[in-house]
């Protein structure tokens, strides 16, 4: 992530900052990897991650990331201080998990505790999913159904698209298509 070719990082900035665009306040940056997107969080934002090194990397260029264990903590987010932070951003991270549709529910039941009110969500399509051996769950719009999560306990999927190219099929030959999901709590 950090060797990118000034091409490539060029790029990234888009994508950056389509992310961006849909955080309201200070976030929580679930999965912030080296920090791309945390850097471009408001002030006071913080970052979760569970590869060590990657925390150093980031603690070492001036970013709030803290080290996260899930299993320990059962996504409960107990580290997080209530009333503090208005977005969770989970941006691939989902795709890696199994049952993703189970950890969701229980970010948004943290969520709604600690009064977070908006989720945003990137997932690869079916090229991008392919591209990567680590991925274990496919997460699509009909998975999202599926699961009950359009809806579930005052969350409502808000907005549900692609990206960068707003339609489905490119995303099953383009590698770096994306599909973002856009939750609120009423």
């Amino acid at each position: 992530q950090t060797n990118r070719s000034w091409l490539r990082k060029t790029i990234r900035k888009v994508y950056l900052w389509q992310v961006r665009r849909h955080v309201v306040g200070k976030a929580i940056d679930f999965g912030c990897g080296v920090g791309e997107h945390l850097a471009q969080f408001p002030a006071g934002s913080v970052g979760l991650e569970v590869n060590e090194a990657t925390v150093k990397y980031c603690q070492s260029r001036g970013m709030n990331v803290e080290i996260y264990d899930p299993e320990a903590d059962n996504y409960d987010l107990k580290q997080i201080p209530a009333g503090q932070y208005q977005t969770l951003v989970i941006s691939h991270v989902l795709e890696h998990l199994p049952d993703s549709h189970l950890v969701l529910k229980k970010l948004m039941d943290s969520c709604t505790r600690l009064g977070i009110k908006r989720i945003f969500i990137c997932v690869p399509c079916k090229a991008g999913f392919a591209h990567d051996k680590t991925h274990v769950t496919f997460v699509t719009k009909d998975y999202v159904k599926q699961n009950g999560l359009e809806s579930y306990k005052g969350w409502q999927l808000k907005k549900a698209g692609y990206f960068p190219f707003n339609l489905k099929f490119v995303g099953d030959f383009f590698t770096y298509n994306e599909l973002n999901l856009l939750y609120e709590h009423a």
